[in-house]
């Protein structure tokens, strides 16, 4: 049990499956007190099934009322916030041509307005924490994508690269007040973050293994999560760390190199994610 975990308050996006229900997991095995979300309410409950001092809410974080009302129930059961996963998202994999605007709405509202927005309400009560007990922390799950952005991801990635320039920025303001701010960015993780954002349903735990990316296994990127959250300095981390080489898709002459042959590829590009999706939501 870590003695910089132990009776934390946390609350932690998106636990009810994937990255979200690994990381609650571990933080209630270090001994934090965690309050975590979801939009459905019945794979919330199967997920938190056994875990003692786990509070679970109905919410949508992509919802203003939503995020409102979790970070008042977080302070109505625990009286203070101590630091926060920002970890629910969606993903869409096709063309920009080829996407609905409502899709485009929904990955806009959830991975990158609602990481900000809920972390602007929950600002004030992490720099009392930070005041009190000497830190508090702000943790986003991002992404490798948000390094460099390739089709059939490329409005997901604009999402994830808006969050990292929000961190970026968001480090300068608090620091110095005791608020670490990370960004921890996962490769491809074995989750149901496609088939999710592409519409299906939430599925059970016997029903979700078909429902899985390819990917590391969600486990490798909570502990990371714990990491930080007893990191003495704001992180950026990789996951796996070679994931990091992601960065050298800008620098020039691969970002260029990338545009010439990426941009010849589409109707390739356009098969293989319709057949990602078809595989994953079927």
């Amino acid at each position: 049990m870590s003695p910089r975990t132990q009776d934390r308050v946390v609350l932690v996006t998106g636990g009810s499956a994937g990255i979200g229900r690994s990381t609650v997991a571990r933080l209630a095995r270090d001994g934090a007190r965690v309050v975590t979300c979801a939009r459905d309410g019945d794979r919330l409950a199967e997920a938190l099934a056994g875990w003692d001092g786990v509070t679970g809410v109905v919410a949508d974080v992509a919802d203003a009322g939503d995020r409102a009302r979790l970070l008042a129930e977080v302070l109505e059961a625990h009286g203070r916030l101590d630091a926060v996963v920002l970890n629910a998202g969606l993903g869409w994999a096709g063309l920009v041509e080829d996407m609905p605007g409502d899709a485009v709405e929904r990955l806009v509202a959830l991975n990158l307005t609602g990481v900000i927005e809920l972390t602007r309400l929950a600002l004030p009560h992490l720099l009392a924490s930070a005041a009190a007990r000497g830190r508090a922390d702000v943790v986003t799950v991002a992404s490798a994508a948000a390094w460099s952005q390739v089709p059939p991801l490329t409005v997901y990635s604009a999402t994830k690269a808006g969050v990292h320039g929000f961190v970026s920025g968001l480090r300068r303001e608090v620091s110095a007040r005791g608020v670490r701010v990370h960004t921890v960015n996962p490769g491809p993780v074995a989750t149901e973050w496609l088939a999710r954002g592409h519409g299906s349903p939430p599925a059970s735990d016997a029903d979700a293994p078909g429902r899985l990316s390819p990917g590391i296994q969600a486990d490798r990127v909570a502990a990371q999560i714990a990491g930080c959250l007893t990191s003495p300095w704001s992180r950026t981390v990789a996951v796996p760390r070679w994931m990091g080489l992601a960065r050298l898709g800008e620098v020039p002459p691969v970002n260029r190199l990338l545009d010439l042959v990426l941009s010849r590829q589409t109707g390739r590009i356009r098969r293989v994610a319709a057949r990602m999706v078809e595989e994953r939501t079927r």
